[in-house]
């Protein structure tokens, strides 16, 4: 089904990093699904470096951040850390970043068993 046809739908998404802790203290994000206006913005910035090598880290991060907060909605787990835009560049290196872009611009959802193990949302 479309994606615009259910508005607000999201997912769940966990780190490779952190795919063999346990599930009920699995740091876990919550995206929105993208349709294909929100994936371009998305893949945009995960071309910044190689398309614009002269971007300071600072920027590049900067945009990165911005990008990435207006496609995640929560997280869990995250030793008491509460959900916000400032939080992300506290919690997150610049690789996990990019990896949660990735799997955002693809809609990648967890697989069936895994989404009903993750229900509990923010």
């Amino acid at each position: 089904m479309p994606i615009a046809l259910e508005p607000g739908q999201q997912f769940p998404i966990v780190l490779d990093s952190d795919a063999t802790k346990p599930k009920e203290s699995q740091p876990t994000f919550f995206a929105k699904s993208q349709a294909m206006r929100g994936q371009l913005k998305v893949a945009n910035v995960l071309d910044l470096y190689t398309e614009n090598p002269d971007i300071t880290a600072e920027e590049l991060f900067a945009k990165t951040v911005d990008v990435l907060a207006e496609v995640l909605i929560g997280w869990k787990n995250m030793s008491g850390i509460e959900y916000s835009k400032d939080a992300l560049t506290d919690v997150l290196n610049y690789s996990e970043a990019r990896e949660l872009l990735r799997k955002v611009m693809h809609n990648q959802y967890l697989s069936h068993d895994e989404k009903k193990s993750s229900e509990q949302q923010p």
